[in-house]
């Protein structure tokens, strides 16, 4: 049996890049998948390759930035495919530049799709879950949340869904339902619009290679897996780790600026944590 057999599948922003990949892979594994994306034209083009490959699919035409909207996207794939098993929430708008240099348009596009579009589709997904006991949310992340020079509010967004990659996956343990991130890696097209913000160590690689992460985390495959953060960028695989509080941790009943200069200096200093992501051993690829 394929992995995602009689599944309802929904990937946000799959009619290019690693949306596409994301959905033409969920549906060779058996799932029926909403394609939703704002471009009508694309995403109908991913449901008739997947049509014609003798998988399930339909479009969604909307922007998940509607509260409605995303209500509807979800509410058409329990509709015709009996139920939602999985959510990838992966629409994404993109924002290059010095943080000084954006304005209010651009700034609050990345928010409304990269988070606010992911949290009213999470909200709607959940609920449908956990009536079922049953379902897998994947978020992506990107490892530019660590920091990246020129995408800093896009940094931003993604650190976001990781938190809340961490919130929801508590919040759902007791309904069987499972939630997890992802940071990829891949030509899309915001590699192509990053321009001078991209270091280009090598040729990046196809958003196929990217695609069976997907599968894993949607599938039964990963049952044990919640609240991680899974990287695989392009052909290198990880697992990126959790913010956490450093020990040793002091108490002082009567702290002053001066003592907790001095604890800085004396016990914190060695555990400084480097800034930005770790360039020396991953190019920057942003995700899609």
């Amino acid at each position: 049996m394929a992995l995602l057999e009689q599944r309802g599948v929904v990937v946000t922003g799959a009619g290019r890049g690693l949306g596409r990949a994301f959905a033409i892979a969920a549906a060779r594994e058996g799932a029926g998948v909403v394609v939703n994306d704002i471009d009508g034209d694309v995403a109908q083009e991913v449901v008739d390759e997947i049509r014609a490959e003798g998988g399930r699919a339909i479009s969604a035409v909307a922007s998940i930035a509607e509260w409605d909207a995303a209500a509807e996207i979800v509410g058409r794939c329990v509709d015709q495919f009996g139920s939602i098993d999985g959510l990838v929430n992966n629409a994404v708008a993109y924002g290059f530049g010095h943080p000084w240099d954006q304005g209010p348009e651009e700034i609050r596009l990345q928010i409304e799709v990269n988070v606010i579009g992911a949290l009213y589709c999470g909200a709607h997904a959940m609920r449908r879950m956990k009536e079922q006991r049953r379902g897998s949310i994947v978020n992506l992340t990107s490892n530019v949340m660590m920091g990246n020079v020129g995408m800093s509010t896009y940094g931003v967004t993604k650190g976001a869904l990781a938190s809340a990659t961490f919130g929801w996956a508590l919040e759902l343990m007791p309904h069987n339902v499972r939630v997890n991130a992802l940071a990829p890696g891949a030509m899309t097209r915001g590699n192509q619009l990053a321009g001078e913000f991209r270091r280009p160590n090598r040729a990046p690689d196809s958003p196929d290679l990217v695609a069976p992460a997907v599968v894993f985390l949607l599938s039964d495959l990963s049952a044990g897996v919640t609240g991680q953060i899974v990287m695989l960028m392009g052909r290198r695989l990880g697992l990126i780790s959790h913010p956490q509080v450093l020990e040793p941790v002091i108490e002082d009943d009567h702290w002053s600026a001066e003592a907790i200069a001095e604890a800085y200096e004396c016990i914190y200093r060695s555990q400084f944590q480097p800034v930005g992501r770790a360039a020396t051993t991953y190019e920057w690829l942003p995700d899609a």
